[in-house]
């Protein structure tokens, strides 16, 4: 038991940093491949900020670096000044000292602002690229997370298949909503204020989100369709490693007889990955919504450290033989890690993809925004709109991560209470 302790935060750091890599360089290469695909040349590939580690240059002339810090990665491409894709002073010299970030900074100047590069140099440059195609270098970013998710959850639905459990109440918790208004053991679930309940967990998706709001049931009992009205209660509760969290609850279990797991074919299993990154960005606009009208609560949310902390849990979860009827091989319990290793990437994969389509300057969706008004103005933003926009994004992020991070840090202690 000592070594075991002494072993988790190591291999909580450990997983951490290689989930974090991986969809950090599923990321970049995005922007990478398709600004390579627009012939507009690359000049660092970066996976983390700081001083490189190791770096090299590949046939291209792009400088590949493993840097220091690994909380995050950039492409750099030829006439930026930095990571956030700030044109260079050779590409912006009409700025009158205030930076711009994608833009040239006076339409009808680009004889102008080029002055310092070559024809060849301007054909390569990504800020002399038309607008559509820079957006679409800057959206290939969160596509690809988007797209490793898609793959990653196709693929877990080839080998092992999708868990399905009917959305039959197999028991009910004691003096819980759902015993309160009247749901009864055997009760079949067909639909929730109007939604169909297909599996147990279209069920379980509807009553987390529900902010307390009262929820209109149809359930199949004894052959009848009845309607049954009950309000989910804020509960804390653990999640699948132990965590504790809250959320709203009914009380309801699944008949766990009915546990089956449905197997897919290629084509098959590529739709049930799209709907399930579909899913999951769903619930993430819907819980953004809720805290929004103030319905949740934003402690929810989590940063780094919870990120790190999940890691961790999953590349441990197959080797806690609690779970286990009978006692599992080595291979077994390997196998269970890996397959909840990869999950969680592909869920921190949809994250991180919706996360930079966010319309904040300084993350992709901001650039896609700028780019919005100049194809629907003819023209780019004007310099100090960009400048300021570039500020209020910086603090914005900011706030968020340090948010994000205090919550991380109360969550964990009052773990240990």
């Amino acid at each position: 038991m000592a070594l075991e302790s002494l072993l988790i935060l190591p291999i909580t750091i450990l997983a951490f940093l290689v989930l974090l890599m991986l969809i950090v360089f599923v990321h970049e290469y995005g922007h990478f491949s398709v600004a390579r695909l627009f012939g507009i040349k690359v000049d660092v590939f970066s996976i983390g900020f700081g001083k490189p580690l190791l770096r090299w240059v590949d046939r291209k002339g792009t400088e590949w670096r493993i840097a220091a810090l690994p909380l995050g990665g950039y492409v750099k491409f030829f006439g930026d000044l930095n990571a956030a894709s700030q044109a260079s002073p050779e590409v912006a010299s009409q700025s009158e000292g205030a930076p711009v970030t994608t833009q040239f900074p006076k339409p009808g100047h680009e004889e102008e602002v080029s002055q310092g590069l070559t024809p060849e140099e301007r054909k390569v440059c990504f800020h002399f690229k038309p607008v559509w195609a820079r957006a679409a270098v800057v959206a290939a970013g969160p596509i690809a997370n988007f797209l490793l998710a898609i793959v990653i959850f196709a693929a877990l639905f080839m080998t092992f298949g999708r868990p399905s459990l009917d959305p039959v109440v197999g028991s009910i918790a004691a003096e819980s909503a759902a015993e309160e208004a009247g749901v009864l053991p055997g009760d079949r679930i067909v639909a929730v204020n109007g939604r169909t309940v297909e599996r147990f967990d279209d069920l379980s998706d509807i009553v987390i989100l529900s902010g307390g709001d009262l929820l209109r049931m149809q359930v199949i009992r004894d052959g009848a369709e009845i309607r049954i009205d009950v309000t989910p209660r804020r509960v804390q509760s653990e999640d699948r490693y132990g965590n504790k969290v809250d959320r709203w609850l009914l009380g309801i279990y699944g008949d766990e007889n009915a546990y089956s797991f449905e197997t897919f074919g290629f084509l098959g299993a590529l739709k049930e990955g799209v709907g399930e990154v579909n899913r999951i960005l769903g619930l993430t606009i819907k819980f953004i919504g809720k805290i929004i009208l103030g319905k949740e609560d934003p402690a929810q949310l989590g940063g780094p450290i919870k990120m790190a902390q999940y890691a961790g849990q999953s590349v441990m979860s197959g080797f806690d033989e609690s779970g286990y009827q009978e006692a599992p091989s080595f291979w077994t319990k390997l196998k269970v890690s890996l397959v909840d290793f990869i999950s969680l990437a592909a869920v921190v994969s949809v994250s991180i993809g919706f996360l930079n389509l966010l319309p904040v300057p300084v993350l992709d969706g901001g650039h896609l925004l700028y780019y919005a008004y100049e194809t629907i103005a003819g023209k780019p933003l004007g310099v100090r709109a960009q400048a300021i926009g570039f500020r209020v994004g910086i603090v914005l992020l900011a706030s968020l991560m340090i948010f994000v991070t205090w919550n991380d840090i109360n969550n964990l202690l009052a773990s240990f209470s």
